[in-house]
Formats: structure tokens, C-alpha cells, sequence
């Protein structure tokens, strides 16, 4: 007896296009039905909502950071709302979290492999309004946090915490995941550069002339196109990193991310 045709290959691929998609779209509407609960949650606490750029779908890496801070990219709350309007996005205008950025993907990812860059909290505040109402807001945020990582974490995903504040208000709401520490990327955490690099100075600076401006560059560029921000949006941030030194300090921030990193793909 004859056996049942074989499917085309043309089928196959159509069929897998066609499920590829639905998934796809799937993910995006639960991120879009996300982004208006955290929306509501930063407005109802009288914040600025700064949205994270949004994924395409499940990634490896999901870095959680502190919450958003005013100031270079916007002055004031009016100027926030103005921005965000206008496209703004999240973790784009400042060196800082940019070396996050490169350190992910020159020392983190593989080729095939994707991350996440997210705040604990979403609203964004003046830096000295952030360190007075961390503990009751993180309590507060804890399960839209939980919400976005249950969505976005692909099957074995690593959580990274990043700083130490991130750190302990997840142990403290006992997180199920295991979650890997890192410093915050934060120009007031300097000190904890030097002291993480106590004894490999020498590895330092082999390690510091590796790494160029035109690297962190080509890296902001990558990073504001996969955004999908307007070009004026675009551009003031591309040149705030553009404008910024590649300090002693921050390369010894990138080389803290770097021994993290690669001890983590280590099983460490």
C-alpha cells in the first residue's frame, strides 16, 4: 500500500513561517498589555513611565536595574512626559548604561542568543527621590517585575541583578529564580570598580587597551537602531555617548562586567 505523500518542503516553511508569526504576535500584544499595567502603576504613584525598549520575543539574559533617574536626558518631569511621547525609550542617553550594553553582548551573549535590559521600578525620579521610597515602591513593582520576567525568560534563562539594591530586595521577597549579582553601572558605585579589580591591575590594563571609543561607539549605534527611536531621539543620544570620555573609571566598569560575564557562561 502506498504510503501518504510527503509534505512539500515549501509547505514546511510556510507552515513554520505561519506559527513563527502567531507566536510572535502573541508575545508582542502580552508585552503591549504589560507595558499599559506598568504604565498605570508609575502614574499612579505621580512618576514619569519610562518604557524599556521591547523585545521581539523570549530572550537568554534579563538584566534588572534600579529604576529610572531624571537628568541628562530629561531635566524635569514635564520634559519626561514630553520625551517619552516623542519615542524616548529607556537605558539609551548615557555612557553608563551603554558599557552595560557592549559588556552584554561582547562578553555575555553568543551569536544566536538575545537579552532583556529592564528597571525593578518603571517610574522615572530624581535620584535622591529614588534612595527615599525604594523599599515600599520595589515591594510594590515586585510582581509586574515577576509579570515581565515570566514573559519575556526564555526556557533557562539567567537573571542578572544589577547592583546591590536589586540584589537584596529580591532575596528579601525570596525570587524563585536563581540570579546572578552584578555592580550597578552607576558613576556613584566607582569605588566598587577599584575594589573588584584589587589584584589584577596588571590584567586591567592589558584588558583597558583592547577596548576603544570607536567601540562603544559602533556598539550605541546597534543598540538605538534595534530601539527603533526617531532620528532626533537618535541622534541626541548617539552624540551624549559620543560626547562622553572612556574614563579609566569606565573601563574598569566594563572589565568588572567582563569577569562577571564570563564567569557566568563558566557555570559560575
Amino acid at each position: 500500500m502506498a504510503g501518504a505523500p510527503a509534505c512539500s518542503t515549501s509547505t514546511n516553511t510556510k507552515s513554520k513561517f505561519l506559527a513563527f508569526n502567531t507566536m510572535r504576535n502573541e508575545f508582542i500584544k502580552k508585552y503591549r498589555d504589560l507595558d499599559q499595567k506598568m504604565k498605570a502603576l508609575a502614574e499612579s504613584d505621580g512618576d514619569v513611565y519610562l518604557p524599556n525598549p521591547a523585545p521581539a520575543g523570549q530572550v537568554d539574559y534579563i538584566l534588572v536595574c534600579m529604576e529610572p533617574s531624571l537628568g541628562r536626558w530629561a531635566r524635569s518631569p514635564e520634559e519626561a512626559r514630553t520625551k517619552v511621547a516623542s519615542g524616548f525609550r529607556n537605558f539609551l542617553a548615557g555612557i553608563e548604561p551603554m558599557l552595560l550594553h557592549f559588556s552584554t553582548r561582547r562578553f555575555l551573549c553568543d551569536t544566536d542568543q538575545r537579552y532583556h535590559m529592564t528597571d525593578f521600578s518603571k517610574g522615572a525620579m530624581t535620584v535622591e527621590q529614588a534612595g527615599k521610597t525604594r523599599p515600599d515602591r520595589y515591594d510594590k513593582w515586585y510582581d509586574l517585575l515577576q509579570e515581565e520576567i515570566k514573559l519575556v525568560a526564555a526556557p533557562g534563562a539567567r537573571v542578572i541583578a544589577v547592583g546591590n539594591e536589586v540584589a537584596n530586595h529580591l532575596r528579601r521577597k525570596g525570587f524563585p529564580m536563581n540570579f546572578t549579582k552584578v555592580i550597578h553601572y552607576s558613576g556613584q558605585a566607582g569605588r566598587a570598580r577599584n575594589a573588584r579589580l584589587e589584584g589584577l591591575e596588571d590584567q586591567f590594563r592589558d584588558f583597558a587597551n583592547s577596548i576603544k571609543s570607536q567601540d562603544i561607539l559602533s556598539t550605541t549605534r546597534d543598540v538605538l537602531q534595534e530601539s527603533r527611536v526617531p532620528s532626533v531621539i537618535f541622534n541626541e543620544a548617539f552624540s551624549i555617548v559620543e560626547g562622553s570620555k572612556l574614563s579609566e573609571s569606565r573601563l574598569k566598569l566594563v572589565y568588572c562586567y567582563k569577569l562577571d560575564f564570563e564567569a557566568m557562561k563558566n557555570g559560575n
